[in-house]
């Protein structure tokens, strides 16, 4: 709460001048110890379920891979949480529905409304915040005899 004497004003401005990297020199880092399981999780045969929200089925692998999805079926993200990101692959031949969690929006939408992702495509949900997704979806390439190139 006391101002600081010139003696110790003249020690902070020498431990600046000692302590600061300069171009040349050679910085030694301290050790990053990680835990865990750093490989994304991917659950490979998920099946769409339900016709809302409430009965959709909840994902809760990085990657998911839908095999499965009855009409008006869909999965569910879990509850949004900023930089969470989510990819839903649709493998099947219907188109799925992807719920936000409860209270959420996806693209800015109305609060828990669902997204579709088309047949034979995929979409990555990015969360921004606590209650919002964006989601980025796959471009699909076709010939002229309607065959799928990507």
């Amino acid at each position: 709460g006391s101002p600081l004497t010139n003696t110790e004003v003249d020690n902070n401005f020498n431990n600046l001048n000692t302590d600061k990297y300069e171009s040349g020199d050679n910085p030694t880092f301290g050790n990053l110890t990680l835990t865990g399981d750093l490989k994304p999780s991917i659950a490979a045969t998920v099946s769409a379920a339900g016709t809302s929200q409430s009965g959709a089925t909840e994902l809760s692998d990085v990657y998911n891979i839908v095999t499965t999805v009855g009409s008006g079926a869909g999965v569910k993200l879990p509850t949004a949480e900023a930089s969470l990101t989510y990819t839903v692959v649709n493998t099947t031949a219907t188109n799925l529905l992807v719920y936000p969690n409860v209270s959420d929006k996806i693209n800015g939408g109305t609060a828990n409304a669902a997204v579709t992702v088309a047949a034979g495509s995929s979409a990555t949900f990015i969360a921004k915040d606590a209650t919002d997704w964006y989601s980025l979806t796959s471009l699909l390439v076709f010939d002229s005899s309607g065959t799928r190139l990507n």
